[in-house]
């Protein structure tokens, strides 16, 4: 790849609480290159960790696709954390400390997996990962949400709610409280531990994360596809507590008269087929569910080249 001036690029970042995702793109939107980082949810990392990820994804894609900053026209970013007018308030300050010679828009990571799934930004999208969201923009431009205020209050459905009601629901098997399950002996091998002290331990050290929680959810899904009948629960709770996102952005913005496309995105709908399944069953007649291929990063390129043609 040429490092011309004329070799016009834009960069689309997909910045979350585990990792964020760079990718350069010519303006006709052929992707350049990519490059992986840490996390960018500056209300995790503080600002200067972020703003140092997104420097660091900057000079590395000039670098590795022979290409100039002088020549980028825009930097398109999708943020968790980014959904407040606050929030991107902070953003944008922290950006313009990096003295880029073209505009940065700050969009929620959510809005990007969208544009993403279904090309445009108007849909609904349901990720469900460590968390849980579902997102919708109608044709009229409203923004509706349901879900995704951080695991302490909200998250349902998503690898967190699952990790941990798989590991409360085998503590109360263990106390003659619940049926009996394999879930706990299941999550115990999985993360390599040997006793009940262990367990007990792991789950409560403050260097255990809740991506490292929200990990169990596949052995729970393994666990269904055994006929457990506690994870088969955990599993087809976590299909309606998902629906019931989707049906609440459906009501209050779409309206019933016809199926909503609706993309889905995350570890939870895309490797536990029960999950995907009871999501099917609740929603059935009321929203066309498409589990996506594409990553959620390619939305905020397309929102960036769609920015570059809008100034033309």
């Amino acid at each position: 790849m040429s490092g011309d001036v004329m070799m016009k690029w834009v960069i689309g970042i997909d910045g979350g609480g585990t990792k964020t995702v760079g990718c350069a793109a010519d303006v006709t939107g052929k992707i350049l290159g990519q490059v992986e980082k840490g996390p960018s949810n500056y209300h995790i990392t503080g600002v200067a960790k972020f703003t140092a990820v997104i420097a660091g994804i900057i000079d590395e894609l000039a670098v590795c696709c022979n290409l100039k900053t002088a020549d980028l026209l825009v930097v398109s970013l999708g943020l968790a954390g980014a959904d407040r007018v606050r929030d991107r308030e902070i953003v944008l300050a922290a950006l313009a400390e990096l003295g880029l010679p073209c505009c940065c828009l700050v969009n929620s990571d959510a809005k990007i997996a969208l544009v993403a799934g279904l090309g445009k930004a108007e849909g609904i999208v349901l990720i469900a990962g460590t968390g849980s969201i579902a997102y919708g923009i109608n044709e009229q431009g409203d923004v509706i949400r349901a879900g995704g205020w951080g695991h302490l209050a909200s998250d349902e459905g998503s690898g967190y709610a699952i990790g941990r009601q798989a590991v409360a629901r085998g503590i109360r098997a263990a106390e003659g409280r619940d049926k009996t399950t394999i879930v706990m002996d299941m999550i115990m091998e999985y993360a390599s531990l040997t006793s009940w002290n262990d367990m007990i331990g792991y789950i409560n050290n403050q260097t255990t994360s809740k991506g490292d929680i929200a990990a169990f959810a596949q052995v729970v899904g393994d666990a269904a596809k055994q006929g457990d009948q506690v994870a088969i629960e955990i599993v087809k709770q976590a299909g309606d507590a998902l629906a019931s996102l989707v049906e609440s952005v459906i009501t209050r913005g779409f309206g019933w008269e016809e199926p909503v496309q609706v993309c889905m995105y995350g570890g939870i709908v895309t490797n536990i087929l029960m999950v995907r399944e009871r999501l099917k069953e609740v929603l059935a007649d009321r929203a066309n569910l498409v589990a996506c291929k594409t990553q959620p990063v390619e939305g905020a390129v397309r929102l960036g080249l769609e920015w570059v043609q809008n100034r033309v």
